[in-house]
């Protein structure tokens, strides 16, 4: 089969994503979007997706190829949990909604399908081969072989466009719309109405996210550019006249002569109403053509990349820095309607989001540390809006998010995640959300444990009586060893916000907590380590173990989160100085940080290890480790083709790791307001900054290279003044100016 892995659309050049390139110049005419390649990360458990969608859009209309069970799940097998997986030989039609990146399947619904002949409504029978698979930020586009159909795909935010082009002498094309099927585990019932011989609407349900309860529809409404010849459903494989039906269904259109012009299919969903869906179609597209809404959705991803500009490095780097800025601003995505109205958090209704975007899709254990961080800096407004989600949610439930989908929380991940998300906007500057009330609600949930089930935080007793978690706990809390370390942080974290709201009791209080986690730490082996509920230590105890915590592949060990201890050794980044004097000092610190990295223990795909190579910075004379450690990381773990992510991209944080250690900085521990420096990847950068948040102009990223492009860092100024540690604050960032490298061939050993 052959695969055109992207094109350029608006220059009209098909490029090759393969192959190593000498560094060249950026051509100053060349559209930012024809750097982006959407197959980066379709293979290698990367989990994105290559189909057309807008920034942050709630429609993705995106090809299906595989459709995995939970059996292959807890059989270690690739799932693709997006529905796309890189050179599988058949297409399963195309779903409406996806997630990027993520670790389990869910959405892909619904589903169009496009054939030939007679109507057939089993997957199996709409399957076919395809070819020369295009796709730009905003446009898909693939040959289906078996039935002799070019099919292309745009979206707006709420709303897609879906054309067919048939062969010629084609005298029957049928367009299936499946609300039986999908990519999620919950799969298989829906229901559909067939208003006209030009319109659809209906739903379809999915859930079960990684096992877990939650259930949501996607509503939709479907328009026609032609009327239909012939229209019907389907129920339980059996093909009929009816018009409405429900439970393993879906509707079929058949036209005649398809091919004397295209066929059209607009579409627009919701997760409140058909009604709304119908609303978001003609608010957002109307009687726009295809290539108009193509151009707009373009032109959109155009500006918003375009806030970061980068000169020099190879075209190879360009692909992979703006492909993962632009896998960065993919979730967490729109969830309100163009009327403001969502399905509230937890059910019981739907609300109304007042002058504000709500959104959806928080993996807030993956993206506290990368991804928001980056949508602060340089997508504050954005950035904003989703915290006064995650406030309004709070409210709803009372609760924050830590893995929230459509409005459930599936309680996946561990900790309390979405306390340094609010912390570090806050203390960033971004305040125009309800802070006091979200505090009442974070402040409970970290001091008083309220009524929930499952808890909001597990083990959360034990953890404020003893400091730690024990392991006789182990069975109802995911890794004690990694609960703690996260609780630490996020009381931290939120131990900054209470100053800043002068809170001082509250602050003391948490600033003690957050230092109990050095219980867990062993002198014996220089690790944080299971405990016992008697203090005792936990055996038999295997550092290097990554399963045994759940029963699937790289679970955890015993005690760990998808992790081994060493990947969770230095996972304390509230407390650097700290932890350093835990090991006997600096020198051992360092000694057994560079251990991880030389004795092949570092793992670029998990998100608590993925800060260690900024860690050498915080010791005296060791940041010179931090520049080669990054630029290694870089080199060995991303690239130009559909394998070019570690693992998964977790919602974009593997993504947003990369675009902040290509810039030079990075968050290693968010509300800290600091950046620590590493070494920037291109000659220079220029990030516009938001005049309606930040009083500077631009922050200018200029690097003098060596000839090799040595990662060594031999001095730093900002705006002409020598910085004298390594690190830089937000508020100096953001003030505007500019942050000049000077890099040598050699490491530098001076602060």
């Amino acid at each position: 089969m052959r695969i055109v892995y992207w094109v350029c659309a608006i220059a009209l050049i098909a490029v090759s994503c393969g192959g190593d390139q000498a560094p060249v110049e950026t051509p100053p005419e060349r559209p930012l979007i024809s750097y982006v390649n959407p197959f980066i990360g379709t293979a290698n458990d990367g989990n994105t997706f290559p189909g057309a969608v807008g920034p942050w859009g709630m429609v993705s209309v995106s090809p299906h190829n595989v459709i995995s069970t939970p059996g292959s799940y807890l059989e270690g097998k690739s799932i693709a949990p997006s529905g796309y997986l890189h050179d599988q030989p058949q297409m399963f039609g195309f779903g409406l909604t996806h997630l990027s990146g993520v670790g389990c399947p869910d959405l892909g619904a619904p589903v169009i399908a496009a054939t030939t002949g007679d109507v057939k409504p089993e997957r199996e029978s709409y399957a076919s081969g395809y070819e020369n698979e295009a796709a730009t930020p905003g446009y898909y586009a693939v040959d289906l072989t078996d039935h002799g159909i070019r099919l292309e795909a745009t979206a707006s935010t709420r709303a897609a466009i879906i054309r067919m082009h048939f062969a010629d002498g084609t005298e029957t094309g049928n367009v299936l719309i499946d609300v039986g099927d999908n990519i999620s585990w919950g799969r298989g019932t829906g229901s559909v109405s067939v208003v006209s011989p030009t319109e659809v609407e209906g739903y379809s349900q999915t859930g079960l996210f990684c096992f877990q309860s939650n259930r949501q529809r996607t509503y939709f409404h479907a328009r026609f550019n032609r009327s239909a010849f012939r229209i019907g459903t389907w129920a339980d494989g059996t093909v009929s006249e009816s018009l409405e039906t429900s439970g393993k269904t879906g509707a079929w259109l058949s036209f005649d002569s398809p091919d004397a012009a295209p066929i059209e299919v607009r579409i627009g969903i919701s997760y409140v109403s058909a009604a709304n869906a119908r609303e978001n179609l003609i608010a957002e597209i109307g009687e726009a053509g295809f290539d108009d809404i193509r151009a707009r959705t373009e032109a959109s991803w155009e500006g918003l990349l375009s806030l970061v500009r980068v000169t020099g490095g190879t075209d190879d780097e360009r692909t992979i820095f703006y492909t993962a800025l632009y896998h960065t601003l993919l979730h967490p995505n729109v969830f309100s309607d163009v009327n403001g109205e969502y399905p509230l958090m937890g059910g019981g209704g739907n609300g109304v989001a007042q002058q504000y975007t709500r959104y959806t899709v928080f993996s807030t254990w993956d993206t506290y540390r990368t991804v928001h961080p980056l949508l602060t800096l340089v997508y504050p407004e954005r950035q904003l809006d989703m915290v006064r989600s995650i406030a309004g949610m709070a409210q709803e439930s009372g609760q924050t998010p830590k893995w929230e989908i459509m409005g459930n929380e599936v309680n996946l991940m561990v900790g309390d995640p979405a306390l340094p998300i609010v912390a570090d906007t806050y203390l960033k500057g971004l305040r125009d959300f309800a802070v006091e009330d979200l505090y009442a609600v974070m402040r409970s949930g970290a001091f008083d444990e309220p009524a929930a089930d499952p808890p909001h935080r597990a083990g959360g007793p034990s953890y404020r009586r003893l400091g730690y978690i024990p392991m006789e706990e182990a069975d109802t809390v995911w890794g004690p060893v990694s609960t703690t370390l996260e609780y630490a942080y996020a009381d931290w974290a939120l131990a900054e916000l209470a100053r800043a709201l002068d809170y001082r009791a509250d602050e003391d209080r948490l600033r003690k907590q957050a230092l109990g986690y050095r219980t867990l730490f062993d002198p014996s082996t220089g690790l944080l380590r299971p405990r016992n509920a008697d203090g005792s230590w936990y055996e038999p105890f295997d550092p290097d173990a990554l399963v045994g915590s759940r029963p699937y592949t790289n679970s955890g060990g015993p005690g760990y989160v998808e992790g081994t201890a060493w990947q969770y050794a230095f996972c304390a980044p509230h407390d650097s100085a700290g932890l350093a004097a835990l090991h006997g000092g600096n020198d051992q610190f360092v000694a057994r940080l560079q251990a991880i990295f030389d004795e092949g223990r570092f793992e670029m795909w998990n998100e608590p290890d993925i800060a260690y190579p900024y860690l050498f910075a915080h010791s005296k004379g060791e940041a010179w480790r931090t520049q080669k450690e990054t630029r290694n990381a870089m080199r060995e773990n991303f690239g130009t083709g559909p394998d070019g992510l570690p693992g998964n991209d977790d919602a974009g944080a593997l993504s947003a790791w990369y675009v902040f250690s290509a810039l030079g900085f990075y968050p290693d521990c968010p509300a800290s307001n600091l950046y620590t420096l590493g070494t920037p990847l291109f000659d220079r950068v220029e990030i516009r900054l938001d005049p309606r948040f930040y009083r500077g102009k631009e922050i200018v990223i200029a690097a003098r290279q060596t000839p090799d492009r040595a990662p060594y860092v031999e001095i730093v100024r900002w705006n002409g003044e020598t910085l004298k540690e390594s690190v830089i604050t937000h508020a100096q960032l953001v003030a505007g100016g500019t942050l000049d490298f000077r890099t040598s061939g050699t490491p530098h050993t001076q602060p």
